[in-house]
């Protein structure tokens, strides 16, 4: 009743437009379900960025209790019985054998697949960006100009950032339910610690965050331009000044309603405009 697709969804670009997802049990998972794509430039993999490598993540989905409820062992067994995978193994590992190591591989390999580089932006760097609008543009500007600091986590091509950041949603995450890094370290300094993800295709993602808070684009805007919280660890990047030492007060950037919109519309052409839609990543079913 549930596969991988029921959370990651290709039209989503591979999330499932929840604000938590829903597995076989019924029950909500703990958090927002994080987009599938470019995970090879990524080392650390879930919201709190407890597993290392795609391999040692792709089963863990499969066994947990709210997700897929199932026994690796029974996955084995399962597969080995279904006669549409024995040709398909044998295309990829030279026999029919059905192994937990082999199911990560080819999962893993799939995933890995999944490169998402064709988005308006990126036809934008081969021709200066003529073909965006006035809106566009300025959201790009302030992007890009250092005062906003957004591509200070969100950087690179991949728009994102190998750092786990304190972004300021609340005063302390582990009493509003969800201490991120910190419910593994027990850390003050980690709490509400999360990955930060790609910016690649934020338009088809909603809802937002690890708990799926905020419905729309606009608003994870306004909450950068106007209410960060003034946590004991809020990461320096969101502080006045912008260094040292974490925990300062947070910055309030009072966008104009016309720099809002224009940064809402440029988050829009990071959206890919082929992965979503190619038959390579869509069900073979």
């Amino acid at each position: 009743t549930v596969s991988c697709s029921t959370c990651h969804a290709q039209e989503r670009a591979f999330t499932d437009g929840q604000t938590k997802s829903v597995g076989v049990s019924g029950n909500e998972t703990h958090r927002n379900a994080m987009a599938l794509f470019n995970v090879g430039y990524q080392r650390r993999l879930f919201w709190d960025v407890r597993t290392i490598g795609i391999e040692n993540q792709v089963l863990q989905p499969i066994e947990h209790p709210d997700e897929m409820a199932m026994d690796l062992d029974e996955l084995t067994e399962r597969l080995t019985g279904m006669e549409h995978y024995k040709a398909l193994f044998i295309d990829a590992f030279g026999d029919e054998e059905i192994t937990e190591d082999r199911i990560a591989s080819a999962l893993s390999q799939f995933v890995l697949c999944m490169h998402s580089y064709s988005s308006r932006f990126d036809a934008g760097l081969e021709n200066d960006f003529i073909h965006f609008t006035a809106a566009e543009v300025l959201g790009k500007d302030i992007f890009f100009n250092g005062d906003s600091r957004c591509n200070q986590c969100h950087s690179g091509l991949n728009f994102f950032s190998t750092q786990a950041f304190i972004n300021g949603l609340e005063l302390d995450y582990a009493a509003a339910g969800d201490g991120g890094i910190g419910d593994l370290t027990g850390l003050p300094q980690d709490d509400g610690r999360f990955k930060t993800v790609s910016l690649r295709n934020v338009g088809l993602t909603a809802p937002y965050m690890h708990d799926g808070r905020f419905s729309d684009l606009r608003a994870v805007v306004d909450f950068y331009s106007d209410n960060i919280v003034q946590h004991p660890y809020l990461d320096e990047r969101f502080s006045d000044n912008g260094i040292g030492p974490p925990g300062q007060v947070p910055y309030q950037l009072a966008l104009s309603e016309a720099e809002r919109e224009g940064l809402v519309a440029f988050l829009h052409t990071l959206s890919d405009t082929v992965i979503t839609s190619h038959p390579a990543f869509s069900s073979p079913f």
